[in-house]
């Protein structure tokens, strides 16, 4: 079998670990038959005894859980762990402490494990138990995320306890095969940590050609983020390629884990549809399904709907409507809509609207108490009610009927959808919204859209984001110290640290623009300028390799000479492109700056500039 080998390790131990990777897959499948045969399908109940009905639905609770376990054991069953640390015991911290105990993983059945003389620890995406003992730790139990750690001082705390780091070894396990194999930690080389393992690890999955998780080559910065508090609002901010997408997405999964959120409560705020479309295969690798994915549009209708007290054909009109961004629409325009002057003006011009609604709410309470008392008497005479009930007062805001508001046209817009938010909110009274908020591309959206959702939710939020990716600069927040006043002791985290690109494009853009990012990508890739007739050829030689042809939204000539031949799977203007990732770009025509920056840094390998 061939090797990758790191430093200070050699053959004895690299047959030692794939003889402990054979062995955790034969326990594997042995506890997947134990949990296959539980016997249920053979189970039968008499209907017509409570007791073993209960009994029935207890078993059955119990085989569905069983069956989500065997789901996630042999989905992990290709990579079992991607590293394991060598621990000894240095000690209690402080007083007595309980035994360290490890979080329940999932479905998985809970099991506490004693860490008392040398152990050794394997850590993967699951925690996997066999006979009641854990095997392999998950990366998001309070144990398995140290494997993340600098071990500056070659020390971890755990459990009250104290122990000494001996050696950290990373694996590259695919299709249950031992492929690669790293000590990047170890006390007998001094403490020295390599980074050949995520050099490894980035060129595998650059192969994979779609995108997949972090978690093998999550960097001790990241995990810093990731495991914040869940009440924790904050703003992590970095370079392109940095892994913004990647740690919102981690996040929730280690929050999940932890029972420190309820995903069901989680809402991704996603800047496109085909953004939601292209982190899917992430969000299915981390089981994370259950926080919903919506865009900004779409959760400012939701919370209008979420009100009571618009008008039934309003709200059909609201639900039934397709939302869209602002492109369409003029910078001044949008630039006036979130603006504070007509927020002011069309609160002021409210005004009268609100008292008076005010009014007909208090005067349907007491119709209401009257309705309840009559209803009351009524069913204590048993005499039919002669009251009718009364009807709730209901309003419907036009914003064609305010002078101030620009030409929207007939598309349900953000920015009309904003307007329509902020008027209801001030008539009718605000949302209770309660889902924590996890915000991507957030230098796209301006003050007065966080003011607003500040306003309207009882929650934490998380801002991910770059203000350099800010396209227009009329457009956005431009600066995110300004959400400080909004939410609740609000930290800021920067990330300078490009993984996705290649040393060649980060080196690129760097010069161009005269940026200071750390290149930690691959070696190998290609910077090329080529004519833009050319890219019909180039596209249909690219074999598997994920494709995007970016343009600019404003280059009209451009976008309609790549509609004629570029499949719209593979076309993007550079705002649509944004927050994904590439095997092969084609940026294409008149870039500004900014969307050079944006539409460049979309390329994993292969970068063609492309000009007429």
């Amino acid at each position: 079998m061939d090797f990758f080998e790191s430093e200070n390790f050699n053959a004895e131990q690299i047959a030692e670990e794939a003889e402990h990777l054979k062995r955790v897959l034969e326990m594997m499948r042995e506890q997947i038959d134990l949990l296959e045969n539980d016997g249920f399908a053979y189970r039968v109940v008499d209907i017509y005894d409570e007791n073993e009905v209960e009994e029935y639905r207890t078993e059955k609770f119990r085989h569905d859980v069983r069956r989500r376990d065997i789901e996630i054991l042999k989905k992990s069953l290709s990579t079992p762990y991607f590293a394991r640390m060598r621990l000894a015991p240095l000690g209690r911290i402080g007083g007595r402490a309980d035994a360290p105990s490890m979080t329940r993983a999932r479905t998985l059945s809970d099991c506490d494990e004693y860490l008392g003389d040398d152990a050794d620890i394997y850590v993967g995406a699951n925690v996997i138990i066999y006979k009641e003992k854990i095997i392999v730790f998950s990366h998001n139990s309070p144990l398995g995320n140290k494997v993340y750690e600098r071990f500056e001082d070659g020390k971890i705390e755990y459990g009250g306890y104290e122990y000494k780091v001996v050696f950290r070894r990373k694996f590259d396990i695919r299709n249950g095969k031992l492929e690669a194999v790293f000590q990047d930690y170890s006390i007998e080389a001094g403490g020295v940590v390599y980074d050949k393992f995520l050099a490894h690890m980035l060129e595998v999955k650059r192969g994979d050609k779609r995108l997949t998780d972090i978690i093998p080559t999550i960097q001790a910065n990241q995990n810093a983020i990731i495991i914040r508090p869940a009440d924790e609002n904050c703003v992590v901010s970095g370079c392109a390629g940095c892994g913004k997408t990647m740690l919102l997405l981690q996040r929730l999964e280690y929050l999940s884990f932890n029972k420190k959120i309820e995903l069901e409560r989680a809402v991704v705020v996603a800047p496109s549809a085909r953004y939601t479309e292209h982190i899917q295969p992430v969000v299915d690798d981390l089981m994370i399904n259950a926080a919903r994915r919506v865009t900004m549009p779409d959760l400012y209708r939701e919370l209008i709907l979420s009100l009571h007290g618009i008008k039934a054909t309003e709200r059909k009109a609201l639900s039934e409507a397709q939302t869209c961004g602002d492109e369409a629409l003029s910078d001044d325009a949008v630039a006036a809509c979130y603006g504070d002057g007509i927020k002011r003006k069309l609160i002021a011009t409210l005004g009268s609207v609100k008292t008076n609604y005010k009014k007909r709410i208090a005067a349907y309470r007491d119709e209401m108490d009257k309705y309840e008392r009559e209803l009351a008497w009524s069913r204590g005479s048993y005499v039919a009610p002669d009251i009718k009930k009364p009807r709730a007062p209901v309003i419907a805001i036009d914003l064609k009927k305010f002078p101030f508001i620009p030409d929207l046209g007939a598309a349900l817009t953000k920015c009309k959808l904003y307007l329509l938010l902020t008027a209801y909110c001030y008539v009718i009274g605000k949302p209770d919204f309660e889902g924590a908020l996890f915000i991507d591309e957030g230098q796209d959206y301006f003050y007065n859209e966080y003011k607003i959702l500040a306003e309207c939710t009882k929650t934490t939020v998380n801002v991910y984001g770059d203000t350099n990716q800010q396209i227009n600069k009329t457009r956005g927040i431009g600066d995110f110290d300004k959400i400080d006043g909004l939410w609740k002791d609000v930290k800021h985290y920067a990330l300078n640290e490009n993984y996705r690109n290649a040393r060649e494009i980060t080196e690129y853009v760097n010069r161009l623009l005269g940026m200071t990012v750390t290149s930690l990508g691959l070696d190998g890739g290609t910077v090329e300028h080529i004519a833009l007739d050319e890219v019909r050829g180039a596209i249909a030689d690219a074999g598997d390799d994920r494709i995007a042809v970016i343009y600019s939204a404003d280059d009209v000539a451009t976008g309609e000479y790549l509609k004629t031949f570029v499949p719209p799977r593979q076309l993007y203007t550079v705002a649509q492109s944004k927050g994904m990732e590439y095997e092969r770009v084609y940026a294409c025509g008149a870039l500004g700056e900014t969307e050079k920056y944006v539409a460049y840094t979309r390329a994993l390998a292969k970068l063609y500039i492309c000009e007429r």
